[in-house]
């Protein structure tokens, strides 16, 4: 199919990132783009520029991090304390339904098999 890869369809509207693209907007050529760009030297720096002093790993930053958050203690009982209170709402609201529902079951498979 024509102009498939393109992104047009068959009634010659172009589409880009999932929108028609509209006369207004802006098409660059990316050729010229990286013409323009200032020149990388082998090494990957910049003509003219220094690099860094010192080169960080991914290793070294993520082996700083602290072994455990600081949190208060006294914050972590109330979180704690919440957390059981919104459970036992939950349990107070949901169980009777469930175990009604269950009891019902019981009772008329009791009664098919009786």
């Amino acid at each position: 199919m024509p102009g498939s890869l393109s992104g047009e369809d068959r009634n010659r509207v172009m589409m880009i990132e999932g929108r028609v693209l509209k006369p207004e907007d802006r098409i660059h050529d990316l050729l010229n783009v990286l013409e323009d760009a200032p020149r990388f030297q082998a090494a990957g720096l910049l003509e003219g520029k220094a690099g860094p002093d010192r080169i960080y790993d991914l290793v070294d930053v993520v082996e700083r991090r602290p072994k455990m958050a600081l949190v208060d203690p006294g914050l972590r009982d109330e979180i704690m304390r919440k957390a059981a209170e919104v459970a036992e709402k939950v349990a107070r609201e949901v169980i009777p339904g469930i175990a009604e529902r269950v009891i019902r079951e019981e009772i008329e498979k009791l009664k098919k098999g009786v």
